[in-house]
């Protein structure tokens, strides 16, 4: 059944409203959803409820909430923001969208040294706008519970100053697998706590100028490997939230 995000945060069951544009086009004209069949809706305040389809009113749907029902937990016991450097074609687009899947809590692009790409002040509203909606389909696809936000292009240095607002901090870098030290992700990950912010920094095809790994590390940031092999840019990102899931949901590691 199709899972829709709603901005309502007061749901009563048995009350009746209309969706809104983008939602009710995707429900009667993608999806093609005939009257009396059943969508899931999450409230603002994620609450998950049955909705049943009255009628079609001014191209918009009304739907009634038939029931609450109860919300199995679809997110990662930590909250994990990923921070990427900007990569070419739709690489972005595709790591937002499993990152979502994946279970990240929210994504900012950055603006790192070596980036063959470069976003001009006039896009990055639009940029920014595609990969927020991007987030919520893929959140909406993989039944999550909440939608990931997309923070704004941020320079490095507004990287480094937003470092303090978060518990752990870590940053995905080439050298530290080349150098044999192939635990530090599951070491550094020994203290995580439930609930807890975490940043994770990834760089782009570029990779980072070592001043940059040198400055991050002076703030907090711990050097992470992911393994033996290099991987690419739009790989890692999803290849470290689906170790981070197995190690706190396959294997039930408590964090408490």
């Amino acid at each position: 059944m199709q899972r829709y995000f709603i901005p309502e945060s007061s749901v009563t069951v048995g009350e009746t409203m209309i969706l809104d544009q983008e939602i009710s086009h995707h429900m009667l004209k993608v999806m093609r959803n005939q009257v009396k069949e059943s969508v899931y809706l999450v409230s603002a305040e994620q609450m998950l409820y049955e909705a049943v389809l009255i009628e079609e009113v001014d191209k918009k749907a009304k739907v009634k909430i038939k029931q609450q029902l109860a919300t199995p937990s679809t997110e990662l016991p930590i909250n994990v923001t990923i921070a990427c450097g900007l990569s070419k074609n739709d690489k972005l687009d595709w790591i937002v969208q499993k990152g979502t899947e994946c279970g990240m809590s929210a994504f900012i692009p950055i603006a790192l040294q070596r980036d063959v790409v470069k976003w001009p002040a006039k896009k990055v509203t639009q940029r920014i706008e595609r990969l927020q909606k991007i987030a919520k389909e893929a959140a909406q696809q993989s039944y999550r519970l909440k939608v990931p936000k997309v923070d704004s292009y941020t320079s490095f240095k507004q990287l480094l100053d937003l470092s303090k607002e978060y518990d752990h901090l870590f940053v995905a870098y080439e050298e530290t697998a080349k150098n044999n030290e192939l635990k530090t992700l599951l070491v550094a990950h020994e203290s995580l706590r439930f609930d807890d912010k975490v940043l994770v920094v990834f760089g782009s095809e570029g990779g980072f100028n070592p001043t940059e790994i040198t400055q991050l590390e002076e703030v907090g940031f711990i050097p992470i490997g992911l393994g033996p092999r290099i991987l690419r840019a739009e790989t890692a990102p999803i290849y470290y939230l689906a170790t981070l899931s197995y190690i706190s949901e396959m294997m039930n590691k408590p964090f408490t």
